[in-house]
């Protein structure tokens, strides 16, 4: 080795590049940390707008994340938008989830006549962590 150059070394003898692809396996089959946006008071014919990236930068290394949940503890009725496009209606009292399609925003807009209080809205984003089917399919595929 000459005077200057660095030798990157990473988990065992593993170089730089098997350390990126172990990473990439790792997220694959782990999935991300679980990313919990509680919305504030949202006025009657008001909306709030989430971008991912920016509401939760740790979660940048896990993009795109790949399911959302909104929980609708309010007595109004909302609606959704996800990525830019109406997703669905989000009627008082309703849970309702999405899985196996990327969130890179989302906003919420209350149509109803009367305000939402702070905390009453909450969205909860991951990725989720592979099954076991397809993490043996894919170690199957391309090895360890």
């Amino acid at each position: 080795m000459s005077p200057g150059s660095i030798m990157l070394t990473f988990r065992g003898d593993m170089n730089f590049y098997q350390v990126k692809q172990s990473r990439a396996l790792e997220k694959l089959r782990d999935g991300s940390p679980n990313y919990l946006h509680t919305f504030g008071a949202i006025v009657a014919g008001a909306n709030e707008y989430v971008v991912v990236e920016t509401t939760f930068p740790a979660a940048r290394k896990y993009q795109p994340l790949m399911s959302i949940v909104i929980t609708n503890n309010s007595s109004e009725n909302l609606d959704l938008e996800l990525n830019g496009v109406a997703a669905a209606p989000l009627p008082a009292g309703v849970i309702w989830a999405q899985s196996d399609s990327p969130v890179w925003s989302f906003r919420i807009t209350n149509n109803d006549a009367t305000n939402v209080a702070s905390g009453e809205v909450a969205a909860n984003l991951q990725t989720p962590p592979m099954s076991q089917s397809q993490f043996t399919r894919l170690t199957e595929l391309y090895g360890d």
